[in-house]
């Protein structure tokens, strides 16, 4: 007789079924979805151009949320260190820039999802094992030990967007966000990160 053979009623398939489960964490949906590409761009980095036009169109404060095309009175201009911007009028003698215009844009790389799991691997380790005892005990499903790892990963992920302020942004997108925090602004990143559970 083994050890395996001495487990509660359950708990031996729920140790079996550990076999056939996989936990993914991330921002998920297809490769052309909008967040999957704003996760994929700071967690790697990316330079990006232009592909309908000569420019992109960078927004300020003034702008908001709206895009370039959105406007009807904006006019192409460049500034006294040779930059381009569109702009209008402000009735005071000045000029206000509602967009920058930039032939590319460099996003360094921000990693918060690999940097995440090689900051925590081991505490998520130490926490499997101590939920492990639970379900050979017969006091966890296997589903629930995952469902709670995915959990603890997804606020530490969560945690690390927060944390994170280097490479800092540049002076036009604070100036834009009101923020030095790179990876913040709608929080719409920090709310997509996310787990599922997957039978194999």
């Amino acid at each position: 007789m083994s050890e395996f053979d001495l487990l509660p009623d359950g708990a031996r398939s729920e140790l079996e079924t550990l076999n056939h489960l996989r936990i993914e964490v991330g921002v998920f949906g297809t490769d052309d979805t909008y967040m999957p590409m704003i996760a994929s761009v700071n967690e790697f980095g990316a330079n990006i151009k232009s592909k309908n036009g000569k420019y992109l169109t960078i927004p300020t404060k003034l702008a908001g949320d709206h895009k370039a095309s959105e406007f009807s009175d904006l006019f192409f201009g460049t500034g006294k260190n040779g930059g381009h911007f569109l702009g209008k009028e402000n009735g005071k003698g000045g000029i206000d820039v509602y967009f920058w215009c930039v032939n590319e844009v460099h996003i360094p790389e921000r990693s918060f999802i690999r940097s995440t799991f090689d900051e925590n691997l081991g505490s998520w380790v130490d926490r499997c094992a101590d939920w492990l005892v639970e379900v050979a005990t017969g006091d966890m499903s296997a589903k629930t030990m995952l469902e709670k790892l995915g959990n603890v990963i997804v606020k530490d992920i969560q945690a690390k967007i927060r944390a994170i302020q280097e490479p800092a942004n540049s002076p036009a997108t604070i100036e834009r966000k009101g923020s030095t925090s790179p990876l913040e602004d709608t929080g719409h990143l920090i709310q997509a990160i996310t787990y599922r559970v997957v039978e194999l």
